[in-house]
């Protein structure tokens, strides 16, 4: 598992309003590595899912992460507020789910990580940053 680096940003964006209780918070996803156990994958519908350009043309998308992406590997989602009201929320995989999406792929394995969890592992973001 050496591609999981990277962080998933909770901020109101272009993507829209991914903050947690109107706080800005990060996620350090080396820090849910651990939990990423065969148990917590399930098939999940793309419908059930939001992430961060779900309703965007992809060609927005960063396009040379896009293109490298390895749709191979799950991605990491959790039950989660969001601004799609899916009943998940997409912690990690922007790229892979939309180009799976793009494919005509409806579903996938996903890992599943505890909404508590979430909560836990997630801090605060004080990086001053205009938009």
């Amino acid at each position: 598992m050496n591609v999981l680096r990277g962080r998933h940003t909770c901020r109101f964006d272009h993507y829209g309003d991914w903050r947690i209780n109107l706080n800005n918070c990060i996620l350090n996803l080396e820090n849910v590595r651990e939990y990423l156990t065969n148990d917590k994958l399930r098939l999940v519908s793309f419908k059930d899912i939001a992430w961060k350009g779900k309703n965007m043309d992809p060609r927005l998308l960063a396009k040379k992460r896009y293109e490298e992406c390895d749709i191979k590997f799950p991605g990491i989602i959790t039950e989660y507020q969001n601004p799609y009201n899916c009943k998940y929320r997409m912690v990690d995989g922007k790229s892979r789910i939309t180009k799976m999406n793009r494919m005509g792929i409806k579903e996938s394995y996903f890992y599943i990580i505890d909404s508590k969890l979430f909560t836990t592992l997630i801090e605060p973001d004080n990086r001053d940053r205009h938009l």
